[in-house]
């Protein structure tokens, strides 16, 4: 039997000033598939989706697009949505201080005459949160969920516009492995009810896992799209990025030097409940030529004990931090940075970039006084000069250094960060969730970047959420687990399932 074609692309086509970002793209989409599109950053998956959800109207693209046999033009979010395409960005379009009922319904509230129906609001809300497994009260304010049920809001609101095709924009970014496996539970009863879903992802293993065939795209065009049966991560790798990666981890013999930091019984406080302690009496050691890892699960107080490191933790914060012997006192990231600490933050979206400015200008922010004179007048021919060899070094991909950040994809935002922490001669860098929403290829460059300077003898705590990364970059590993350390381990001397035992059960 034949399967029902419900999405076709034909030639699309959609080009910015000096960036061409789908190139003729042809697709074929079934009814009822689960269908990744994977690639690196900057291959145009994220481009061509908002072709199909709205984002960019006719007018942004050439080419065709059939939802159900019938060619469609939307001019905007909201007309995709009423013809059944929705998109589920990383970042969340919900409003925080209204409740879950009224996000669902929002711009549909049941009423007359400008008085809102709450009676039904609230019965028509509870069916569609059942469908989604939400089991709270509709008057909740979306601000008290957490981020997983904030999703199933959305995918709610989504059901309610009685959605034909559900694009996922890597949808398990931010979520517990738990909530991964509801939502993963949620997208295959979709498949039965006969939703079609487009998952984003650069986690391969859940692309195996959960979608029935696999598009890749490479520089704006589909290379391939193949049935996930029989498909190995690496034959994905090896269609993402042209080549065949058969050295994922930098594989180097490290020089480890004296003590570079160290952290002693330093303890963290909640900023809420200020008797809790979110870090309790945390002790290590991190060397010169060496990466730490850290590793541990979603609460575990890895990212609290880095920002209570470089004085960047709004609550209280006690412990000795020493650097090269000395003890150090840090009240803010500022002292960190002249101390030669530099901090790359889990979300360099809202932590890290400053979007609307050129890459050039997210390079120097941290570093000013390095580049001005006396007066502050800011020596522009020697700051363009340092910037772009760290262009060079760290082989950012970028039009020009006055290019906008946000135009850059991840990885490349990622080593302008990176750029940013050694133009003030940071000597320990703490890196949180440094490959988070990076592609395989960028990720090897990160990675070996890292090498080079562990190589130049910097120190460097490596956190991730990821095992097989921390595995495969640390010369020592720390897990952690309710904001203790509850294991030290060599990672040629252990395996993932022993890890995984002491982040779970705590097992010292």
């Amino acid at each position: 039997m034949e399967k029902e074609t419900i999405l076709e692309l034909n030639s699309v086509r959609v080009e910015f000033p000096g960036v061409l970002a789908v190139n003729d793209v042809n697709l074929t989409v079934q009814k009822g598939e689960i269908r990744a599109i994977v690639g690196e950053n900057g291959a145009g998956k994220s481009t061509l989706m908002k072709v199909l959800s709205g984002v960019h109207s006719k007018n942004d693209y050439t080419g065709i697009v059939k939802l159900d046999g019938k060619e469609v033009n939307f001019h905007n979010v909201s007309d995709a949505e009423k013809n059944g395409i929705t998109m589920i960005p990383q970042e969340l379009n919900l409003v925080e201080e209204l409740s879950v009922a009224e996000n669902l319904f929002l711009n549909l509230l049941p009423g007359s005459y400008g008085i809102v129906d709450k009676y039904s609001l609230y019965k028509k809300a509870e069916e569609i949160m059942s469908e989604v497994g939400l089991n709270m009260s509709p008057s909740v304010k979306v601000a008290e969920l957490g981020v997983a049920q904030k999703q199933m809001v959305v995918i709610g609101r989504a059901l309610l516009l009685n959605v034909k095709v559900l694009i996922l924009d890597e949808p398990t970014s931010t979520l517990s492995n738990l909530e991964s496996e509801i939502l993963f539970n949620k997208i295959k009863e979709f498949k039965r009810n006969g939703i079609t879903c487009l998952y984003i992802s650069h986690r391969l293993e859940e692309v195996l896992s959960i979608c029935d065939s696999v598009t890749v795209m490479r520089d704006g065009e589909v290379i391939d799209t193949v049935p996930t049966e029989g498909l190995s991560e690496q034959k994905i790798v090896s269609l993402m990025i042209g080549r065949d990666l058969n050295q994922f981890y930098p594989d180097s013999i490290r020089e480890q030097g004296e003590i570079k930091l160290e952290v002693e019984n330093f303890t963290v406080y909640d900023t809420k409940f200020t008797d809790r302690k979110v870090v309790d009496d945390v002790s290590l050691k991190v060397f010169s030529g060496e990466i730490l890892g850290v590793f541990g699960l979603v609460g575990a107080g890895r990212t609290e004990f880095a920002k209570g490191v470089i004085g960047a933790w709004e609550g209280q914060v006690e412990g000795k931090i020493l650097k090269d012997g000395r003890e150090l006192k840090i009240f803010n990231p500022w002292e960190a940075i002249s101390e030669g600490i530099g901090y790359l933050p889990e979300d360099r979206i809202s932590q890290a970039i400053i979007p609307e400015r050129s890459v050039s200008d997210n390079m120097s922010v941290s570093s000013i006084s390095n580049i001005s004179n006396y007066l502050g007048v800011i020596n522009r021919k020697n700051e363009l000069m340092r910037n772009d060899q760290f262009v060079n070094e760290l082989s950012i991909k970028t039009a020009s250094l006055a290019t906008k950040i946000k135009n850059l994809s991840g990885g490349n935002q990622q080593k302008v960060i990176l750029a940013r922490l050694l133009s003030v001669n940071s000597d320990v860098l703490i890196l949180d969730e440094p490959t988070q929403g990076v592609d395989v290829g960028a990720k090897t460059e990160i990675y070996n970047i890292l090498n080079e300077l562990v190589k130049q003898q910097k120190a460097i705590i490596f956190i991730s959420s990821d095992l097989e990364e921390v595995l495969g970059m640390s010369d020592r590993i720390i897990v952690m687990r309710q904001g203790e350390i509850v294991g030290t381990f060599i990672p040629e001397e252990t395996n993932r399932y022993e890890i995984l035992e002491y982040a779970t059960l705590g097992i010292r």
